[in-house]
């Protein structure tokens, strides 16, 4: 059961978004993921992980982010099937665009995820 003092309290929310690909005809096709912090507090420890689901075939060609905060790929990325980005703290209002590029159009499973401690 929860206190009054702790519903009231202000909490993270991280949401993203999927950007639809842009193809460059028979050459490559480009992606993107923006995650945020639309929350009233800031979210620590934070996880991104982008996973593609026919790992056999689809690779990550190019991988770059665009943050607000500094972050950490600790697993994955160029020429791997899955990308997985740590953040220690993303304030309210900051995020991180992950832009990717693979040889086909497909959408990256994604998962946001904090955790406090």
């Amino acid at each position: 059961m929860t206190s009054p003092e702790q519903r009231d309290l202000p909490i993270p929310e991280l949401a993203y978004l999927i950007l639809p690909p842009y193809e460059i005809p028979d050459l490559i096709v480009m992606g993107g993921v923006v995650v945020e912090n639309r929350g009233a507090a800031p979210a620590h420890n934070v996880k991104v992980a982008l996973e593609f689901p026919d790992a056999d075939t689809t690779k990550i060609r190019h991988l770059q982010v665009l943050s607000d905060v500094e972050y950490i790929l600790r697993g994955g990325g160029e020429l791997q099937s899955f990308a997985t980005l740590r953040v220690r703290r993303l304030a309210p209002g900051q995020r991180l665009v992950i832009y990717f590029s693979g040889p086909n159009r497909v959408q990256p499973r994604v998962t946001a995820t904090h955790y406090e401690g």
